[in-house]
């Protein structure tokens, strides 16, 4: 199958799924959320691979979603279609896919980046790496990290990334038990790779089993709920406002309900 949004290499039973608009920041727009769950779905039937490595090309992990498509969704329908149609499907499959998930992430990894890195079973950080959930600051809602965040991180650690929306430093992401570990940018894929082939030493179905049952705590309906939840706020004045400040570069004007 042909990408125009990733790269899709295989290795040593492995597959490495690149997030591929190094111009944008690997924001994640239509065409590559919908890539991304094509290029999974993939992983998940072909019986030759056994773990998925998502990176980043370029500079970023991922900026999160694109926010100038956002911006120009002019109906509620589109805006539902944006969320339940591209971004929904590649996020359910990241968890309920029975092959472990690795998150490589090169470099800062935000809003969506920051948590397809949540949803993934594993996360490698390079020192270059930075996390953070700044979603509130246009008007929007981070479904992922307000769904499962406290059981990643604790209520604490993700109320501080989600209410301030401050970025992290990698080391600071290893510390909250946001990432497994930080290696220097040039040692993140052997790393990552390496992390690959001992979990290749493990049975399949073990491993399918193992993943199943540390999920749980994930459910779909909590998950389902907070995507919900994003698309009733992307429909808001407020988030018209502040997806218009991030594009014009400003500070939003909120507007105080009386």
């Amino acid at each position: 199958m042909s990408f125009q949004n990733i790269l899709h290499d295989r290795e040593d039973g492995t597959v490495w799924i690149t997030l591929n608009r190094p111009q944008a920041l690997n924001a994640l727009n239509k065409g590559l959320w919908r890539e991304l769950h094509e290029a999974l779905d993939i992983a998940e039937k072909d019986k030759s691979i056994r773990v998925v490595i998502i990176t980043g090309a370029g500079r970023a992990f991922s900026a999160g979603d694109d926010i100038k498509e956002v911006a120009n969704l002019k109906t509620p329908a589109e805006i539902e279609d944006f969320i339940l149609n591209y971004a929904a499907p590649a996020i359910m499959k990241i968890v309920e896919m029975s092959k472990p998930v690795i998150a490589a992430v090169n470099g800062p990894a935000y809003g969506g980046g920051c948590e397809i890195a949540m949803l993934s079973d594993l996360v490698i950080a390079s020192e270059n790496a930075s996390f953070a959930v700044p979603e509130a600051r246009i008007g929007a809602y981070p479904p992922i990290a307000s769904a499962i965040g406290f059981y990643l991180v604790g209520k604490l650690n993700i109320s501080m990334m989600t209410l301030t929306g401050e970025p992290i430093t990698a080391k600071e992401a290893e510390r909250i038990g946001l990432a497994n570990k930080v290696v220097p940018p040039e040692q993140l894929k052997s790393t990552a790779a390496d992390i690959a082939k001992k979990i290749m030493l493990s049975a399949p179905k073990s491993i399918g089993v193992v993943k199943k049952t540390l999920n749980k705590r994930f459910k779909r309906r909590d998950l389902e709920h907070s995507v919900m939840q994003l698309v009733t706020l992307l429909k808001s004045e407020e988030a018209k406002e502040g997806h218009q400040a991030f594009i014009e570069k400003r500070p939003p004007k909120w507007v105080a309900k009386k």
